[in-house]
Protein backbone atom coordinates (compact mmCIF):
# COMPACT_ATOMS: atom_id res chain seq x y z
CA UNK A 1 0.00 0.00 0.00
CA UNK A 2 1.07 3.49 -0.48
CA UNK A 3 0.08 6.92 0.75
CA UNK A 4 0.65 10.19 -0.47
CA UNK A 5 -0.23 13.82 0.92
CA UNK A 6 0.23 15.91 3.57
CA UNK A 7 0.91 14.59 7.12
CA UNK A 8 -2.18 14.68 9.66
CA UNK A 9 -2.60 12.50 12.81
CA UNK A 10 -5.79 11.74 12.16
CA UNK A 11 -5.70 11.18 8.49
CA UNK A 12 -2.69 8.37 9.63
CA UNK A 13 -5.12 6.69 12.14
CA UNK A 14 -7.70 6.05 9.42
CA UNK A 15 -4.73 4.98 6.77
CA UNK A 16 -3.56 2.17 9.75
CA UNK A 17 -7.59 1.21 10.18
CA UNK A 18 -7.93 1.25 6.23
CA UNK A 19 -4.63 -0.83 6.32
CA UNK A 20 -5.49 -3.72 8.83
CA UNK A 21 -9.44 -3.70 7.01
CA UNK A 22 -7.48 -4.04 3.58
CA UNK A 23 -5.45 -7.01 4.86
CA UNK A 24 -7.95 -9.07 6.77
CA UNK A 25 -10.41 -8.73 3.39
CA UNK A 26 -7.14 -10.13 1.39
CA UNK A 27 -6.42 -12.37 4.38
CA UNK A 28 -2.65 -11.20 4.01
CA UNK A 29 -0.82 -10.76 7.26
CA UNK A 30 2.36 -9.25 6.22
CA UNK A 31 2.04 -5.94 4.47
CA UNK A 32 4.11 -3.11 3.50
CA UNK A 33 3.34 0.36 3.92
CA UNK A 34 5.17 3.39 1.93
CA UNK A 35 4.80 6.39 3.29
CA UNK A 36 7.57 8.10 1.68
CA UNK A 37 5.48 10.51 -0.31
CA UNK A 38 3.81 12.14 2.78
CA UNK A 39 4.72 15.53 3.59
CA UNK A 40 5.41 16.90 6.84
CA UNK A 41 6.88 16.12 10.08
CA UNK A 42 5.38 14.31 12.38
CA UNK A 43 6.24 15.26 16.21
CA UNK A 44 7.45 13.00 19.26
CA UNK A 45 3.86 12.79 20.62
CA UNK A 46 2.19 11.82 17.44
CA UNK A 47 4.32 9.02 17.10
CA UNK A 48 3.54 7.88 20.91
CA UNK A 49 -0.32 8.03 20.03
CA UNK A 50 0.09 6.55 16.43
CA UNK A 51 2.14 3.75 18.47
CA UNK A 52 -0.83 3.06 20.82
CA UNK A 53 -3.29 3.02 17.99
CA UNK A 54 -1.35 0.62 16.13
CA UNK A 55 -1.57 -1.77 19.52
CA UNK A 56 -4.95 -1.49 19.36
CA UNK A 57 -5.70 -2.26 15.76
CA UNK A 58 -2.68 -4.80 14.71
CA UNK A 59 -2.86 -7.66 16.72
CA UNK A 60 -0.41 -10.95 16.03
CA UNK A 61 0.13 -12.73 13.70
CA UNK A 62 -0.13 -9.47 11.66
CA UNK A 63 3.51 -8.26 10.33
CA UNK A 64 4.12 -4.63 8.45
CA UNK A 65 6.91 -2.89 7.15
CA UNK A 66 6.82 0.85 6.99
CA UNK A 67 8.95 2.99 4.69
CA UNK A 68 9.32 6.39 5.75
CA UNK A 69 11.44 9.38 5.19
CA UNK A 70 13.45 11.35 7.42
CA UNK A 71 10.85 13.29 10.02
CA UNK A 72 8.27 10.61 9.38
CA UNK A 73 7.82 7.92 11.40
CA UNK A 74 11.33 6.42 13.14
CA UNK A 75 12.55 4.20 15.98
CA UNK A 76 10.23 5.80 18.53
CA UNK A 77 6.96 5.26 16.67
CA UNK A 78 8.37 1.29 16.28
CA UNK A 79 9.33 0.79 20.12
CA UNK A 80 6.19 2.04 21.00
CA UNK A 81 4.38 0.30 18.92
CA UNK A 82 6.84 -3.29 19.54
CA UNK A 83 6.53 -2.85 23.25
CA UNK A 84 2.56 -3.22 23.23
CA UNK A 85 2.78 -6.40 20.69
CA UNK A 86 3.10 -4.94 17.13
CA UNK A 87 5.24 -6.54 15.01
CA UNK A 88 6.15 -3.66 12.79
CA UNK A 89 9.41 -2.09 11.56
CA UNK A 90 10.04 1.16 10.18
CA UNK A 91 12.36 0.91 7.33
CA UNK A 92 14.20 3.33 4.75
CA UNK A 93 13.78 1.86 1.84
CA UNK A 94 11.68 -1.13 -0.37
CA UNK A 95 14.65 -3.97 0.01
CA UNK A 96 15.08 -3.47 3.63
CA UNK A 97 10.89 -3.87 3.82
CA UNK A 98 10.70 -6.95 1.83
CA UNK A 99 14.10 -8.49 3.68
CA UNK A 100 11.89 -7.82 7.09
CA UNK A 101 8.77 -9.42 5.98
CA UNK A 102 10.31 -12.73 4.59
Amino acid sequence: MKATGEYSLSRLQTLFDRVKEESEKFGCGKVKLDLIEVAGTIPVLDMLVLGEHCAHIWKQPFRIAILSPDGGLDKFFEDVAWNRGVRVAVVPNEAAASDWLK
